[in-house]
């Protein structure tokens, strides 16, 4: 069976990986697998599809009043 070494991972992404392969009550190099299957099972989106998320996620964020956070900044100022 073929292998994969995976060096220079940083030590907070290692004790993520560790805490999802907990919770998914699996070893660190199954979840690891599992993971790789996902991303590479998963359909490439188009761009079309991307924007359309971002524009749902923004229009989910509070409006803000620019000209009412430039008040903010300069108010107390000399």
């Amino acid at each position: 069976m073929p292998s994969i070494t995976i060096k220079g991972i940083s030590p907070a992404l290692h004790e993520r990986l560790k805490g999802t392969a907990r919770r998914h009550h699996r070893s660190l190099q199954n979840e690891i697998v599992a993971c790789l299957e996902r991303h590479a099972e998963s359909p490439p989106r188009s761009k079309a599809d991307l924007i359309a998320e971002a524009a749902a996620l923004r229009d989910r964020l509070p409006y803000v009043d620019h000209d009412l956070v430039d008040e903010y900044k300069r108010s107390g100022r000399p």
